[in-house]
């Protein structure tokens, strides 16, 4: 853990290693293990311990005792963004009825997999993206006029990144989604930022990010679908994909305003910054 303020940064370059050697790992992963649930499961476990000895590198045992601070608090105020992913989660529940899909061989040990697999990415994705970050722009930008608005908008802006797989630039259907994509995680990013200034909580930020990777899916890993909906993760040419894109943005702004009101506005944010 670094404390001389002349090298601050230095932790900025390490937060930004992390999310290198994320995507490294993941892309190493995908070529070395079977894409199924149990190769994501030593994929994620891996990626998991990495992100964290860089928290700890960069924050030191101060994060970890936060650890299971004001957990409840933490899920109870990012409930409502779970709404889309369980409104995801219905519409499974209708395709159950109108496509009669056969039950998966094995499905219990599968979705098992597939739930530890989610809380995994809701850890080290927090950890890096939320924990990682704030912990290294805070104190660099400290002396910005808005330092907390800047942490956000910068890991909101990587943390979408990062998630857009692959983007025709020829196709202006696709630089919409593109734009679209990274305004929602921005968004989204935003409001479990809040409550990392709040709590210092990063178990509740993975539960709550866990489920919201899980609830859209959940069905998946029962039932055989014919037609699965990629729409939450791709760009793709599709209106339907756009339309779903432009509906989240409304939804994530609701719940930002939300949570600034009830948490964000209830922060002393200068004495969280001379303490942090």
């Amino acid at each position: 853990m670094i404390r001389n303020e002349k090298y601050k940064w230095i932790n900025v370059l390490i937060w930004l290693l992390s999310v290198v050697t994320m995507i490294g790992l993941m892309i190493l992963g995908s070529r070395l293990l079977e894409e199924d649930n149990k190769g994501l499961l030593i994929e994620f476990s891996i990626i998991t311990i990495v992100t964290l000895i860089y928290l700890f590198l960069i924050s030191g045992k101060k994060t970890f005792s936060y650890l299971n601070h004001q957990t409840g608090y933490t899920v109870r105020m990012l409930f409502p963004t779970l709404i889309f992913s369980i409104i995801f989660a219905l519409f499974g529940v209708l395709s159950i009825f109108l496509e009669n899909p056969p039950v998966i061989s094995g499905w219990p040990v599968d979705l098992l997999l597939f739930a530890i697999n989610m809380f995994l990415v809701g850890v080290y994705e927090e950890a890096c993206f939320r924990a990682c970050a704030c912990d290294a722009l805070l104190p660099a930008l400290k002396k910005t006029k808005h330092p907390f608005l800047l942490t956000a908008i910068i890991s909101g802006l990587v943390f979408g990144y990062v998630h857009v797989v692959s983007v025709d630039w020829s196709d202006l259907q696709q630089i919409l989604q593109f734009v679209l994509k990274i305004t929602n995680l921005l968004l989204s990013g935003a409001a479990f930022m809040i409550l990392y200034w709040k709590t210092r909580n990063l178990l509740g930020l993975a539960i709550v990010h866990g489920l919201k990777d899980f609830l859209p899916s959940l069905l998946d890993c029962i039932f055989n679908f014919e037609n699965v909906d990629q729409s939450a993760t791709y760009t793709s040419g599709d209106s339907d994909t756009t339309i779903v894109y432009l509906v989240q943005l409304v939804f994530e702004l609701i719940c930002l305003i939300y949570i600034y009101k009830k948490v964000g506005k209830t922060i002393d944010y200068q004495k969280t910054l001379e303490e942090w």
